[in-house]
């Protein structure tokens, strides 16, 4: 019998499939930070899957955590 409930990391990989398709048919402004916004979803959401049980929810939390790496490295540009 199979699972009868989408485990974090399936639904991870179902969102940023439904992301992407949006993504494709967004206008040339907005397509190139969609897909941004895709690949920091899904750089640490394996790392969130220990700690969340929503894929989205582990989603956001990878994309705030690279945003926030992001910025660090910006403000060290800025303000020395």
């Amino acid at each position: 019998m199979g699972r009868s409930c989408v485990s974090v990391r399936l639904g991870i990989r179902s969102l940023a499939e439904r992301w992407e398709m949006v993504a494709k048919r967004m206008d040339q402004k907005n397509k190139a930070p969609a897909e941004q916004l895709i690949r920091l979803a899904k750089r640490h959401s394996s790392e969130a899957f220990f700690g969340c049980d929503n894929p989205l929810e582990a989603m956001i939390f990878s994309a705030l955590v690279e945003m926030g790496q992001s910025q660090e490295i910006i403000d060290a540009i800025v303000d020395p």
